[in-house]
């Protein structure tokens, strides 16, 4: 009997992504990670697993994104010991995140003492011992092999086209008959098209699908449309004097945003010189990460490089390190900084909003996906007043969505995946997306494909019949 259980990253929630597979008798999980997106989404993160960590035989990791990876460490705290099967980009991006994020949870849990008046810490739910025993826990796999697992299914990486590294995973099982099925899940698909990594890849037939749905109701404005607009912006900065605030993830747009800012300097296209800040110590290690391995760029990038121009690295930009260094940016004019977190959840960025979003001549700029909830969604939404650190923050900035820099596949590309596997499908499941997306998905695959998709539940177990 097969069985598969939606952790999370389902009933309309985007993050937390954690699939467990049931193969006759034998567990496995896709993903285990961090939900992300306000206080009530975030308490899901400490109440526990709804299965026994110890009897996870491999963990399937699509990707290196917090929001898939960051719960890895508590499960090892609770006594999980298998495979964590992932391509060597992810296994290494990860160990960035992980410390990353443990770092920023110390930091909260800090806050949260003082905030109490607590004389003594309040215990930790993981720690460093269990990122380090996670990370000796990880087997690499290349894309395109085929591999058998305790002899009771089989698997196979494809290549996602999301981040460095990012694995679609096929894999194939015995049903009670002892006929074999197989499942496919997409992880995070990218946009076809993007500059570094490349395109995703498409798979012919399966039994089972589970599809991330992220933007499964949106149209992706085209990237030359989106390129020509974020000109446009640092032509402003430059005529008015102002700031850029560019909220980057560090993990791919970061570096899509250096890229991109790359040409743009180096083919003279701006007015005049600018000042651009990468204030992430964790973007400039997740950049020498990807400049490492090359092996996964797309024609363009490889381009570059065969002409000795290296694509994260150009006139005008300073990588900042230190706090002190950070903090100098205050009085900055000019000039574009780049900073984590991606959604304002955390990270350095928050003290640049606290600085220059009242400044009509800010420009506040997102390029990736904003989850309800977060700092970042409701400035997107048009909040003008909101609570940052502790201190109201008046946003007076001009605020701009670039959804062409998405990493996501929008509902085209995510059709057309899905239009490959033939009509041999027998359910597709979709997930990490919010309602609206995933209705939206579910419609256009009745309507197109005749087909009707499950919208799972978070905590729903189906039947792999």
């Amino acid at each position: 009997m097969a069985t598969l259980t939606f952790h999370g990253a389902a009933g309309g929630i985007v993050t937390g992504s954690c699939h467990r597979l049931d193969i006759n008798g034998s567990q496995y999980l896709v993903d285990c990670g961090l939900f992300q997106g306000g206080k009530r989404i975030e308490a899901l993160n400490w109440q526990g697993f709804d299965f026994d960590p110890a009897q996870i035989k491999a963990i399937f990791l699509t990707h290196a994104h917090l929001d898939h990876v960051g719960r890895i460490p508590l499960l090892v705290r609770h006594g999980f010991r298998g495979k964590i099967i992932s391509t060597d980009a992810t296994r290494d991006l990860a160990k960035v995140i992980l410390y990353d994020a443990f770092k920023l949870y110390k930091e909260e849990v800090e806050r949260q003492k003082e905030k109490a008046k607590l004389s003594s810490m309040p215990e930790l739910q993981y720690t460093e011992q269990d990122i380090e025993k996670a990370l000796s826990l990880f087997e690499v796999v290349n894309y395109g092999q085929l591999q058998t697992l305790d002899n009771n299914i089989k698997f196979r990486l494809r290549d996602a086209g999301h981040i460095l590294g990012s694995a679609i995973f096929e894999i194939w099982f015995p049903n009670e008959e002892g006929r074999e099925r197989k499942i496919v899940f997409s992880g995070d698909l990218g946009q076809p098209g993007q500059r570094i990594i490349k395109d995703p890849e498409y798979i012919r037939e399966a039994d089972y699908v589970v599809v991330e749905s992220t933007y499964g109701g949106r149209v992706h404005p085209d990237k030359a449309t989106t390129v020509l607009e974020f000109l446009q912006i640092l032509k402003d900065i430059i005529k008015y004097k102002g700031v850029g605030l560019i909220p980057v993830f560090a993990v791919e747009r970061a570096q899509e945003i250096l890229y991109e800012l790359n040409l743009l300097v180096e083919r003279g296209i701006l007015d005049e010189p600018i000042s651009f800040y990468l204030d992430s110590p964790m973007a400039a290690e997740v950049t020498r990460i990807f400049e490492r391995y090359s092996k996964y760029y797309d024609e363009d990038a490889l381009l570059l490089l065969e002409k000795g121009d290296q694509p994260f690295r150009f006139k005008g930009l300073k990588i900042v390190t230190s706090v002190r260094q950070s903090k100098k940016l205050k009085n900055v004019r000019k000039a574009v900084i780049m900073a984590g977190s991606g959604m304002i959840t955390g990270g350095r960025i928050g003290h640049h909003i606290i600085n220059h979003a009242s400044d009509p001549n800010t420009h506040i700029i997102f390029v990736g996906y904003q989850v309800p909830g977060s700092i970042g969604r409701l400035i997107l939404d048009g909040r003008r007043k909101i609570k940052l650190y502790g201190k109201t923050v008046y946003i007076n900035a001009k605020v701009h969505y670039l959804q062409g820099f998405s990493s996501h596949a929008d509902q085209l590309d995510l059709m057309y995946w899905l239009r490959n596997f033939g009509r041999g499908v027998r359910e597709i499941y979709l997930v990490h997306g919010e309602n609206s997306q995933r209705e939206a998905l579910a419609q256009k695959i009745y309507l197109e494909l005749q087909r009707h998709p499950v919208l799972p539940l978070l905590g729903e177990t189906v039947y792999l019949k």
